[in-house]
């Protein structure tokens, strides 16, 4: 179906994906909260600025260490499209965090194929959910919503267009996770889907020696990167590469960041600062945002992330 003037295109996004408060405003984004079950009860991760400058600050390991996530159910969703979403679009493109991690994406599928023909026979117009999984987590999966959100609302691009560019957009999205305690990722690797990589042997010889590894997501795939000494000097590595990566040539004009804490405590940081500069200074944008509950019950607090799409040569 062609894409007319007057549709009303709505983006999705589940709590995981690090985006900015600002850029959340500035299009609208739609989040849909990820509940986190913990030992004092349960917090609900939707990306409200103070609720998670609050989780940081009260984070503390006992109540956190064996918390687990949980999307919302497929009944959750349904009420979140009847209610919020059918009254304001036409078309609503849903894009999540790796559907190998996580079942958000089963989830709100499901939703999507039982509530459609509903809503059809609710209002005159055509009413339509499309789904995108980013094959990514956290600033990577943000990554395509700052590219597809560019090209639908600042460029007016059709909707079928911008799909077809964020498929073949994704394998080139490259995601970097810094942990700062490794203790709290090993100690959680069995309560992560999938994730069973930090062994104790590795750990031992990382604590014995101080060193701290650069996580890499590429295609929906968890893969250790780089192991530097120390978390600043991890920090640095990482900055170096996205670097060397902008001079190679990125696939877009953004790379997303986030940091597990309120961000005054990193937004000085001066390898940071100066990776910032160095990428302004080469048209690259850089956004950065405080690391989803989500992210941070998983990875733990002060972890640090960083994304980009990257042409291959």
């Amino acid at each position: 179906m062609p894409q007319s003037a007057s549709d009303r295109i709505g983006i999705a996004v589940d709590s995981s994906c690090d985006l900015s408060p600002e850029f959340i405003r500035k299009h609208g984004i739609e989040i849909l909260p990820i509940y986190i079950h913990h030992a004092d009860g349960t917090y609900q991760d939707n990306r409200d600025d103070g609720a998670m400058t609050r989780f940081y600050q009260e984070h503390s390991r006992q109540r956190y260490s064996s918390a687990q996530s949980e999307p919302l159910s497929v009944n959750d969703v349904s009420d979140i499209f009847e209610q919020q979403f059918l009254p304001k679009y036409d078309r609503v493109n849903v894009i999540t965090i790796n559907s190998r991690k996580s079942q958000v994406y089963n989830r709100v599928t499901e939703a999507a194929m039982i509530n459609e023909p509903k809503f059809r026979d609710k209002r005159q117009t055509p009413f339509r959910i499309r789904m995108l999984d980013s094959y990514s987590m956290f600033s990577g999966h943000a990554v395509l919503v700052c590219e597809f959100a560019r090209l639908v609302h600042d460029k007016g691009q059709p909707q079928a267009k911008a799909i077809a560019r964020i498929n073949q957009l994704r394998d080139k999205v490259y995601g970097y996770i810094v942990p700062f305690d490794l203790s709290y990722m090993r100690e959680r690797r069995n309560l992560r889907k999938g994730d069973h990589k930090i062994s104790w042997l590795s750990y031992k010889l990382a604590e014995t020696f101080g060193i701290n590894p650069i996580i890499e997501l590429h295609q929906g795939e968890t893969h250790s990167f780089k192991k530097s000494k120390g978390y600043p000097q991890a920090l640095r590595d990482l900055f170096e590469h996205a670097k060397s990566s902008i001079l190679s040539g990125l696939a877009t004009d953004t790379i997303v960041m986030s940091y597990g804490g309120v961000l005054s405590e990193i937004h000085d940081n001066p390898d940071l600062v100066a990776f910032r500069e160095f990428a302004r200074q080469h048209g690259v944008r850089t956004m950065l945002s405080m690391m989803s509950a989500t992210a941070a019950v998983n990875v733990g607090p002060k972890a640090f992330s960083l994304a980009f799409a990257r042409e291959e040569h």
